[in-house]
This record gives structure tokens, C-alpha cells and sequence, in this order.
């Protein structure tokens, strides 16, 4: 494999399977300034600057280097906080650098790289804002909050690093050096270039050898699924947010994957009359972004969904096969009645999703089969589309229940409000994402009154019986799960 590294290419060859990106670039290169803080894509501290080929241009992005994994970077150009050197009016320090200085924004220092690198990414791919009107600043905050979303701060807190961002919301983007410092853009976008060139190159070479390799990139979907179906006992991996977990804090050694994100055909997202169709390789930001107008129940959802460094990497399809009873997508998935396209060797099948979690991480996929996509259908008309996840803080954490909801409603005098459709799922209430059966039987086709909804916590205590664990009681659960879908129900009348 081949990565431009700041402003050097690397060929890399063979690399292990579970070489972290951080792991590499702190003992293999010898950048330190890239910290190792949680190792599990909490804090923010490994930050780093991931840039990738896209229609031709390169599109940088925030990414964790303590769960990305290395062989997954080829072709990409990784920026790290050692690079980042400004001109001699800023006394050597980039804008985001001098910023942070100016505003006192750093105290004992260990996270700082990562504030940096996650404001650096924010500069560069944000208009300038001029800040002239309430509306501009609120527009400018929440950017920067979502950008920040998986930077952990203990020591000044966020007030001197949003004062930092307001700094540089009113320069001009061509004081960045950045580029000046890897060589220029047209350089990087030349490098890279040339590296996917030689790879598509190798790739028609070897264009049916299923041979090992640590780390596997099959570049089209005929070259996944043979090589899925030749190693069936090899772990399919996306963006590695939660399979890195294995390694970084499981200590355990994986000796093959097989990448799924270098296959176009995985890559797509696009609508198809009233639905959606996401590629297994589509990532979680990608989704966010697409889903603002269709459904922006999902982007609404996708925003409480851990932290930007993780959204640029995990993917929706990975929120499916990981199986989770906690995972954040299924609910809603399973309220719009999505379907799955499974595919092993040549064949593919299609499945409704209430249909694929059998057991607690146990689901129908068969030996050598994959999920290749999810159909998605959007709400039709007169349909309303709800979504609540409870956690302890509003970004970076796992819900202790996740509610979704689609209802409607008959509307008219003579129909008295009737309800003509329901789906209600939750995730954390059971061993996997569940559909409130009795609850959805007991409300469809009666008038939606304020007495039909008080009964609610009775049928749901036959739909769930949650447990209790560190986030949250079996009692709390249960009550505030009842809550949520009877608001969800007043709202609707």
C-alpha cells in the first residue's frame, strides 16, 4: 500500500492487520506529536487529518488514528500535528495554533494536538463566517461544536477554545499555510492521483486471485465476495470504529480482515423514488449529510451519534452487523421497515431488518455472506417520523434507550383521529432492537385520545424488560421509554 504522509509518499508493504494508524505513525515514523489518550475514539487526543480522492478532488476530514486502521489509508493523505508550521508573522505557529495561544486555550497541553487538528479540519472546510448577524454566529458555534464533538477537554474547558474558533471565523483562509507545509495542494492531489492509478493497475492484474494478504482491499464487489466466500472466517471491516476496540483495549490479535470500503459499489448513496439505498461502505457523515432534506429525522439522530471523527469513518451498515442491543440506527430503521441486501459469492437476497437480529449478537447472515446495503423507504404522506436517544451527555456516549416512532393518522372529523399506522422499536430495552409489538397492536386502529395513550406503560412492560448496568436502571428505562413514546403520541394528535 501507498499513503502520503504530510508531504512524503511511504509504501508500506503488507502491513499487519491490526496496525493502528497511531501505532504506526508514534513508533514505526516517530510523530509523537499525535497523543495516545483513550484508545478507543472517546477523547480526541490522536486527531489526525485524513485527505481522500473524490470526484477528483481531495475531500480532508477529522479522523481517531488510535482506531483507524492502517492498511485502510491507502491512497489517502494523512496530515499530522508535526507538520502544522506558519508563517513568520504568526512567530511559527499555524492560525489555529496562534489562536489557541491568544485565547489562553490550553492548559496542561495533552489534548490540545487534538483540539488543533479537529479546528484545522473545521478551517479548511468551512466558509468564512463574518459573525455580522446573531443568526451567522449561531450558524458559526454549532459548526464549531459539531467539530469539537469528540475533543474531550478537563483542564479549561471549552469557553477559551470556542473563543479561539471566533478568532478564526473572521480570518482570511488564505493566512492558512497548511498547504505550504505538505508541498502545496496540487502536489497532494498529483500523489495521490498517481497512487490510485497503480493501484487500479495492480487491481486488473490480479483481478481474481483470492490470495491472502494481511489486511485484503478488494476493489470491486465480485472481488469482495469471492474472497468473503474463499475466507469466511475472515472479519469484514468498514471504518473499524468498534472492531479496533478488540485490539486496542481487547489486546487481541487479528491476523486477517478484508476491507469492504475500496469497493464502489458500496460506496453509494442515492434515492430511488421513496427510498433510499446506502451501500455498505457509505459512511455515518455521508448519511448525515443526505439524509438533511429525505429524512432529517436520521441527520437529527446521525448528530447525537457518537462524534465527527467517528462519523467520518463508521458506517450505517456497520451499526447493523455489529448487532448491538444499544446500536442507535436499528430503531429508526426499523420503524421505516428497511430492508437488508445480503450477498454471498455471486447470489444476493433481500430481508426485512426485522428479520436479521436473531439473538443477542447473533443475526441471519450465513457463513461468506455480507450485507452489501439497506433499502430505506421514507415517510409517506400524512406519516410522522420520531426519534429520541437518552444518554448521559449529548454527544460521544451510548444511549441507555434509543425510541423511534412512525405514526399515522387519520385526519377529519369523521375519522376522529384514528391511527392507520405504527412502528415503535427501542434500542437498549432487550437483547437486540425490538419492535414494541403489543404496544403498536393495542394503538393501531383506535381514536388516539388521551386515555388510550395513559395506557401505554402497561403494554410496554409486556413489549420489554430491560436490565439494569452502569448507564441506566431496568425502572429508569422502562419509564422514561414510556415517556418518550407518549409524548411521541401527543405530538401526533
Amino acid at each position: 500500500m501507498h499513503l502520503l504522509l504530510n508531504k512524503t509518499a511511504i509504501e508500506v508493504v503488507d502491513p499487519a492487520a491490526d496496525t493502528t494508524l497511531l501505532q504506526w505513525l508514534r513508533e514505526s515514523q516517530r510523530l509523537t506529536a499525535t497523543k495516545e489518550g483513550c484508545a478507543v475514539g472517546d477523547c480526541g487526543a490522536c486527531t489526525v487529518i485524513v485527505g481522500e480522492l473524490e470526484q477528483g478532488a481531495i475531500v480532508y476530514r477529522s479522523v481517531n488514528a488510535c482506531i483507524a486502521l492502517l492498511g485502510s489509508l491507502h491512497a489517502c493523505h494523512v496530515i499530522t500535528l508535526d507538520t502544522l508550521q506558519g508563517s513568520t508573522l504568526n512567530k511559527g505557529l499555524h492560525p489555529v495554533q496562534r489562536a489557541m495561544v491568544d485565547c489562553h486555550s490550553s492548559q496542561c497541553g495533552f489534548c490540545s494536538p487534538g483540539f488543533v487538528m479537529s479546528l484545522v479540519v473545521w478551517w479548511l472546510n468551512t466558509p468564512a463566517n463574518e459573525l455580522a448577524t446573531p443568526e451567522a454566529f449561531e450558524k458559526h458555534r454549532h459548526g464549531v461544536e459539531l467539530a469539537l464533538s469528540g475533543n474531550l477537554c478537563r483542564c479549561t474547558g471549552y469557553h477559551p477554545i470556542l473563543l479561539a474558533a471566533d478568532q478564526l471565523a473572521s480570518m482570511d483562509r488564505a493566512m492558512d499555510p497548511l498547504f505550504d507545509q505538505v508541498g502545496g495542494y496540487d502536489h497532494c492531489l498529483a500523489q495521490l492521483s498517481n497512487m490510485a492509478c497503480q493501484s487500479h493497475a495492480q487491481s486488473q492484474s490480479h483481478a481474481g486471485d483470492v490470495s491472502a494478504q494481511a489486511y485484503m482491499t478488494p476493489s470491486s464487489l465480485d472481488e469482495l465476495a469471492l474472497a468473503y466466500e474463499a475466507f469466511p472466517q475472515t472479519r469484514l471491516v468498514a471504518g473499524s470504529t468498534d472492531l479496533a476496540l478488540d485490539i486496542t483495549h481487547g489486546l487481541k490479535s487479528i491476523d486477517r480482515l478484508i476491507d469492504v470500503t475500496g469497493v464502489a459499489e458500496l460506496q453509494c448513496i442515492e434515492q430511488q423514488d421513496n427510498h433510499i439505498h446506502i451501500g455498505a461502505g457509505v459512511s455515518l457523515s455521508a448519511v448525515e449529510a443526505f439524509c438533511q432534506k429525505p429524512l432529517p429525522a436520521m441527520s437529527d439522530l446521525l448528530g447525537r451519534f457518537a462524534s465527527r471523527q467517528v462519523r467520518n469513518r463508521g458506517t450505517l451498515v456497520g451499526n447493523i452487523a455489529n448487532s448491538s442491543p444499544i446500536a442507535d440506527i436499528p430503531p429508526l430503521l426499523l420503524v421505516m421497515d428497511a430492508q437488508l441486501i445480503l450477498q454471498r459469492g455471486l447470489n444476493q437476497r433481500t430481508i426485512p431488518l426485522k428479520e436479521f437480529n436473531l439473538g443477542y449478537k447473533q443475526t441471519a447472515l450465513k457463513a461468506g455472506e455480507f450485507i452489501h446495503s439497506v433499502i430505506l423507504p421514507l415517510p409517506l404522506s400524512g406519516q410522522r417520523v420520531s426519534v429520541e436517544k437518552v444518554s448521559k451527555r449529548a454527544e460521544d456516549d451510548i444511549s441507555a434507550t434509543c425510541v423511534a416512532m412512525s405514526i399515522t393518522v387519520e385526519q377529519g372529523a369523521a375519522a376522529r383521529g384514528k391511527v392507520t399506522q405504527i412502528n415503535i422499536a427501542c434500542g437498549g430495552m432487550a437483547a437486540i432492537p425490538k419492535m414494541a409489538s403489543e404496544t403498536q397492536s393495542q394503538l393501531l386502529g383506535q381514536p388516539l385520545t388521551h386515555e388510550l395513550v395513559a395506557q401505554v406503560p402497561l403494554w410496554l412492560a409486556q413489549d420489554y424488560q430491560p436490565i439494569d448496568d452502569m448507564r441506566a436502571s431496568a425502572a429508569y428505562r422502562q419509564q422514561v421509554t414510556a415517556n418518550l413514546i407518549q409524548g411521541f403520541l401527543k405530538e401526533a394528535m
